[in-house]
C-alpha cells in the first residue's frame, strides 16, 4: 500500500490551508483543514507546523497506517514537525514531488474553500499555486480592503511590513478615484417653472 500526502494554500494570502492524504490503492481519500486563524498569529510558523504534526497523528489512527507503509510526503516545510514524528515513530516515508491526482484534488479543494467561504470568483484563480495567483487574491482583497482584510494570513511578517500597507493605500486611491469619476451635483434652479406645470 501506498500514502501520497500534500497541502496547498499554506502560502496563499488569504483563507484557511488544507492537507490531503490519499491511499492509492483502495482511492482512499482523507481532507484535513488548518483554520485561518492560525495563520493570524505572528506564531503562526510554529503554530500551524505543530497542528499539523497533529492532523498527522489523527489521521494515522483514522487510516489505519501501518509503519511498513510507503508514504510519500511533500516536500514544504510546513511538515517539519510531521517529519519529526514521522522518524520518531519510524514511518516509512519519503519526501517527494507529488503531481498528478492527489496535486490537483488538493488545490481544488482550496480553491472551493475560498469560493464557496469568501466568494472569490472562480475566474480569478487559477488551480496552480505560485506568484500569478498570490497577485489575483491581492487585488482581490485590495477591491474591499477594510472588509476582505479579515480573510488574509496576516501573520506573514511581510503582510504588516508590505503588503496590507500597498492594500490600503490601493484602496483608497480607488476610492478618491471613483469620487473624481462621478458627475458634479446641479441644484436645480428653484425659480425654474416646468412646462408641464404653465396653463
Amino acid at each position: 500500500m501506498t500514502i501520497e500526502i500534500d497541502d496547498s494554500g499554506t502560502g496563499d494570502i488569504i483563507g484557511s490551508a488544507f492537507i490531503l492524504f490519499w491511499r492509492r490503492e483502495t482511492n482512499t481519500l482523507v481532507k484535513k483543514e488548518v483554520p485561518l486563524k492560525l495563520y493570524q498569529s505572528p506564531d503562526f510558523n510554529k503554530l500551524t507546523k505543530e497542528y499539523i504534526k497533529d492532523l498527522f497523528v489523527e489521521t494515522f489512527k483514522e487510516m489505519d497506517i501501518p509503519k511498513t507503509e510507503d508514504i510519500y510526503l511533500c516536500t514544504g516545510n510546513c511538515f517539519d514537525i510531521a517529519r519529526i514524528f514521522l522518524k520518531e515513530e519510524g514511518y516509512n516515508y519519503h519526501d517527494s514531488k507529488i503531481e498528478g491526482y492527489l496535486q490537483d484534488c488538493v488545490e481544488q479543494t482550496y480553491l472551493d474553500h475560498i469560493i464557496e467561504e469568501f466568494n472569490v470568483p472562480a475566474h480569478r484563480v487559477s488551480i496552480e499555486s505560485g506568484a500569478k495567483r498570490f497577485f489575483s487574491l491581492f487585488h482581490w482583497v485590495c477591491k474591499d480592503f477594510p472588509r476582505r482584510k479579515a480573510f488574509v494570513k496576516s501573520g506573514f511578517p511581510k503582510w504588516k511590513t508590505k503588503w496590507e500597507i500597498e492594500a490600503n493605500n490601493k484602496w483608497m486611491a480607488e476610492m478618491v478615484s471613483n469620487k473624481e469619476e462621478k458627475p458634479p451635483y446641479r441644484r436645480r434652479n428653484g425659480n425654474h417653472r416646468k412646462w408641464n406645470n404653465r396653463r
